[in-house]
């Protein structure tokens, strides 16, 4: 029977089938000294949001597989993998639209001030007995503008941001740039967005920016004082993609300046952020903890996907999705 070591609890119903082939392990603690006590023997791991280093790696001599429960794979030293000779296999396809949503809910939230609104109201702030609340939400600065017919800037049109762009102009008559250097104009084009060949094109049009491309060394730091100067003071930033791709200093620069008008964050860089962290703590940001896939739906999805192609490895299958075809 193989020895699987699962890093983070997922999904009962991936760790099912993974139980049916293998004995589960898991680390106490769950950080690099409780990985290292017991990876020495494992043929298998399977991890969340753990880092996974080449040191993990170089513990585990039977290692012959790394399932990465996510759309992304940053967290895994895939350099050091490929040397090593060890496959790594992730799930893309798994939380598509649980992102999309999140990323739609922010902006709308972001465009009508839902969150000021409602503290507004369970403070009280809102309620007088000489004012009505429509002059007193005036005075209040909750006075906002339709997103019908407003321009959305996608920054990477993949499975993710393609359905974004898709439900934002089926829904809101919105116009949607795109920005992704690995998409042609044709290919965007049937998603109903127009391409544009830059950043520096692109973000000056925009009054809602989403944020949809991977992380790792080519995006990090893409969005940073420079870019953010190119935005209008009108605009909003929205990332559900990584905390690396946002220059956080810059953003908080921006916010506390007025340079942008609002945030929405579900990641940060590094994660979880510091208590101090002033995005925890602006009226005009809205702050949440990496949910994007956090659906019963995605969390299945990625369970699932995740423990399928780690078997398909150890029994000596083609795996759908490897990092490294």
């Amino acid at each position: 029977m193989y020895r699987i070591l699962v890093v983070e609890h997922i999904h009962q119903a991936g760790e099912a089938m993974l139980a049916q082939k293998a004995e589960l392990v898991f680390p106490k603690p769950q950080n690099l000294e409780g990985i290292l006590a017991v990876i020495g023997n494992c043929d298998a791991m399977v991890v969340r949001n753990t880092p996974i280093t080449r040191q993990i790696m170089e513990a585990a001599p039977k290692l012959a597989v790394i399932g990465r429960h996510g759309v992304g794979y940053d967290t895994v030293d895939t350099q050091a993998a490929t040397e090593l000779g060890i496959p790594v296999v992730y799930t893309p396809a798994s939380n598509t639209e649980s992102v999309a949503e999140l990323a739609i809910i922010f902006i709308l939230a972001l465009c009508r001030k839902i969150f000021q609104a409602n503290a507004a109201m369970q403070s009280g702030e809102l309620i007088s007995d000489k004012v009505t609340m429509a002059i007193m939400a005036r005075q209040k600065g909750l006075i906002t503008n339709d997103l019908w017919g407003k321009t959305l800037g996608v920054i990477g049109v993949g499975r993710i941001g393609s359905s974004l762009s898709k439900k934002m102009i089926a829904a809101f008559n919105m116009h949607v740039l795109g920005y992704d250097p690995y998409v042609n104009a044709e290919t965007l084009a049937g998603y109903g967005v127009q391409k544009t060949a830059s950043l520096d094109e692109m973000l000056p049009q925009c009054d809602y920016v989403a944020i949809h491309c991977s992380g790792g060394a080519g995006t990090r730091r893409l969005i940073d004082a420079r870019t953010l100067a190119l935005m209008k003071p009108t605009a909003y930033l929205v990332n559900t993609a990584r905390g690396t791709i946002v220059d956080e200093t810059a953003l908080i620069e921006a916010l506390q300046d007025k340079r942008i008008a609002g945030a929405a964050i579900d990641v940060f860089d590094p994660e979880p952020p510091r208590r101090d962290n002033p995005l925890l703590h602006m009226e005009n940001v809205i702050v949440t903890s990496h949910l994007g896939a956090m659906t019963e739906e995605s969390l299945y999805n990625m369970a699932t996907m995740v423990a399928q192609g780690v078997l398909d490895v150890l029994e000596g299958r083609q795996p759908q999705y490897p990092v490294h075809p």
